[in-house]
């Protein structure tokens, strides 16, 4: 074994008394280490201002649930309570009174859903229900007299002044379309499916087929028929190699991954030239 340098002692206690000594200059200096903080605690107002945002969308969720098994009165008041909160965002207050119209003219008020309309578009004056949403034979000509009245409005005219087209008749199959929403609005899921299959033995439009079969994907789903729910959005996309549901639709718990499924496998599949 080799020795030690002798000096290697002198050394070792040279460099523990200059750190020492190093210590207590930067410490006479008022020199310490940077010590991090904690952050700090939320407010108590901020853990309420929490606890009512969390309630708001609970209400809301629980509204859209309730709305799409059918309890509609059920649905208006966990909306209402979303929404008397002043904690929801502007998407989701336009979310909760949406449906709230749609209540109200499912139930024959139409003032009350007009109403619920105006106060959408006092919100958002530029907001638009989907294509699916406006052609809906119940709400959608209250929807669209409300926003004419509130762009006449903006621009200074009378209501009377535009001539207002009178109304086309409906199709045998339009009319049978609207009879098979009425179902499917009153949850009779097994009536609407009929219904909507009888109305695409009729001349429909692309829109309309794509609507008829998207419910009745919809009634299957909701009555736990899985394999005939996943087996009604295939003609859908035969029609509409691009369609996709909108995002309230896309997330629902019941439909939602069987028509992701479908998709999956149609986008997958090779083209056919």
């Amino acid at each position: 074994m080799r020795a030690m340098p002798r000096n290697t002692g002198a050394n070792i206690g040279g460099w523990l008394r200059l750190g020492v000594i190093t210590a207590l200059i930067l410490l006479a200096a008022g020199c310490t280490l940077p010590v991090k903080t904690p952050p700090a605690a939320p407010s108590v107002e901020e853990v309420t201002r929490q606890q009512r945002v969390a309630r708001a969308q609970a209400n809301l969720s629980e509204g859209l649930k309730k709305y799409e098994r059918g309890s509609f009165d059920e649905a208006v008041n966990f909306f209402l309570a979303a929404l008397d909160s002043g904690q929801l965002t502007l998407a989701e207050q336009l979310t909760a009174r949406k449906h709230v119209a749609f209540v109200h003219c499912l139930g024959g008020r139409e003032a009350n859903c007009k109403e619920e309309f105006e106060k959408i578009f006092a919100l958002d004056q530029k907001f638009e229900l989907t294509p699916a949403e406006a052609g809906h034979p119940i709400w959608g000509p209250v929807y669209r007299l409300a926003r004419t009245e509130i762009e006449l409005r903006q621009t200074g005219r009378a209501f009377g002044s535009t001539k207002v087209e009178p109304t086309k008749p409906l199709t045998p199959g339009e009319r049978m379309y609207q009879a098979a929403m009425k179902a499917y609005d009153d949850a009779d899921y097994n009536l609407a499916i009929k219904t909507f299959q009888e109305s695409l033995k009729l001349p429909l439009t692309d829109v309309d087929k794509i609507a008829a079969h998207k419910f009745i994907a919809f009634s299957y789903c909701l009555t736990n028929r899985m394999t005939q729910c996943r087996a009604e959005f295939e003609p859908i996309f035969k029609i509409d190699a691009n369609f996709d549901l909108a995002p309230a639709e896309a997330g629902h718990p019941s439909w939602g991954p069987s028509f992701r499924a479908v998709k999956s496998r149609q986008h997958s599949a090779p083209q056919k030239k």
